[in-house]
């Protein structure tokens, strides 16, 4: 039975599970990636949308708007130890859109589609009342890292520290104050990293028992993994950058609040046995990459930080959602 209302009511995570009955494939479509096995290898595919009036701030060249979203897609392939292959990226584009900026568009999709190891391999073009990119990628796996295999006990992980980018887009969202920390932060904003190495380097050595990407925030990807997996987690350890230190106490924020609800950090979310947590650091060290312990994973139901002054404190579900922020 359909019910008249409002996205605004409803919300982008409760409609998403609503369009999942109509999607064949259950397992695949409640994870970052779609997933079908062909003989020895799985094919992994994903898809995400940019809207200007949304994903792109103040600043952004037309080229890192091409350069972001296919991060924004290549970053799901990520966490699913996909390595990319290549991508198909359509455009919606207002009639006095500039050519020379959807040059630049496609420009910035071949720069990082390059960059990355993907093929651009074309898309559509047609006319929208905003600029509107959405990318399709394929990708390859010898395992596919689910977002529904953590186990109490296991060590929770991430591939990089949090908060620049929540302090980048305050600044240019909020014209909050900055001094020297202003270009790392705005640097997160306009060109993003997909842990790619990262994510197929877990996968490949059989060390993530589950993962995710952090794109909707750290926080919203903690409860994400735990709903999957059905455990809880216990996180006592969030890497901060000093910058967003600095900025934090510049502005009278916490600084953890902006590491943890931030959103659009690229970073990898996953879960290691403790048995092969020394192995995995190495691993993701040689390919130049990072491994930070920040938790672990617990039977309860519940996603808890032991905050340095407050002491044990709920991780509440947000992050930025469609609809409804």
């Amino acid at each position: 039975m359909y019910v008249i209302m409002d996205l605004s009511g409803l919300g982008e995570r409760k409609l998403v599970e609503r369009l999942l009955g109509f999607v064949d494939d259950w397992y695949s479509s409640s994870e970052d990636a779609a997933a079908i096995q062909i003989g020895g290898i799985t094919l992994v595919f994903s898809s995400d949308m940019l809207v200007a009036r949304t994903d792109v701030p103040p600043g952004m060249t037309w080229k890192q708007v091409g350069w972001k979203v296919v991060v924004m897609n290549l970053s799901d392939l990520a966490a699913k130890g996909a390595e990319p292959i290549g991508g198909l990226y359509a455009f919606g584009l207002p009639k006095w859109f500039k050519v020379n900026d959807a040059l630049e568009i496609a420009s910035g999709i071949k720069e990082a589609s390059n960059f990355y190891g993907a093929r651009y391999l074309g898309g559509d073009v047609n006319e929208s009342d905003e600029v509107v990119v959405s990318g399709a990628v394929l990708g390859v796996t010898e395992k596919f890292v689910p977002r529904g295999g953590a186990k109490p006990g296991e060590v929770v992980a991430v591939t990089g520290p949090f908060g620049l980018t929540a302090a980048g887009l305050k600044i240019l969202l909020e014209g909050l104050e900055s001094g020297s920390e202003k270009d790392r932060c705005l640097k997160t904003v306009y060109q993003p990293e997909p842990r790619i190495r990262e994510g197929v380097t877990l996968a490949k050595g059989g060390y993530a028992s589950s993962c995710i990407d952090s794109s909707d925030g750290l926080a919203a990807s903690l409860h994400e993994l735990a709903k999957a997996s059905k455990v809880g987690f216990a996180i006592d350890n969030v890497p901060i950058p000093p910058e967003v230190l600095v900025f934090a106490q510049r502005n009278g924020l916490d600084p953890y609040e902006l590491a943890l609800y931030g959103g659009e950090e690229y970073e990898l979310v996953a879960t290691i046995p403790e048995a092969k947590w020394e192995d995995a650091v190495k691993a993701v060290e040689k390919v130049g990459g990072s491994l930070h312990r920040i938790g672990r994973v617990i039977q309860e139901n519940e996603v808890k930080f032991k905050h340095p002054e407050e002491g044990w404190v709920k991780i509440s579900w947000k992050g930025y959602e469609h609809f409804t922020s």
